[in-house]
């Protein structure tokens, strides 16, 4: 915001400055009055034309910095939706393996170790999935 802010200032100062400047020239030169209305104008014009090319520019670079940022947003929204999505697998998963203990349990008293390690092993990749995405 600040390089914003700065560019305006900018802007408006080299507006100013360029109209002080001619208008000041314009009116220490010697010159007949027509002559001296004619030099305002042509001065006034220029400056006109200036600004407009500021303007225009500064227009351009607005907008391609808003594409920007609108873009980086949607990438944004896409990666939190994928963590979202992976988070609510893993807790359903969670939820369905609470829901059922008596199976792992029974894993647990029949020395079972293939339940055991599949389970641990299945919670530890979904673990990784999950710090990956983020």
């Amino acid at each position: 915001m600040s390089t914003r802010n700065q560019t305006k200032g900018f802007l408006l100062g080299a507006l100013a400055g360029g109209v002080v400047g001619s208008i000041t020239a314009l009116l220490l030169a010697p010159k007949a009055g027509k002559e001296l209305r004619q030099d305002i104008s042509a001065g006034a014009h220029k400056v006109q034309e200036a600004t407009v090319r500021a303007a225009g520019q500064v227009g351009d670079t607005t907008g391609r910095i808003a594409r920007q940022l609108g873009d980086q947003a949607v990438q944004l929204a896409d990666r939190a939706k994928q963590a979202a999505a992976v988070a609510t697998g893993t807790a359903k998963r969670r939820v369905e393996e609470a829901i059922e203990p008596e199976a792992i349990l029974s894993a647990i008293d029949a020395g079972d170790a293939e339940v055991i390690d599949e389970n641990e092993q299945d919670a530890a990749a979904e673990d990784k999935q999950l710090l990956t995405v983020n």
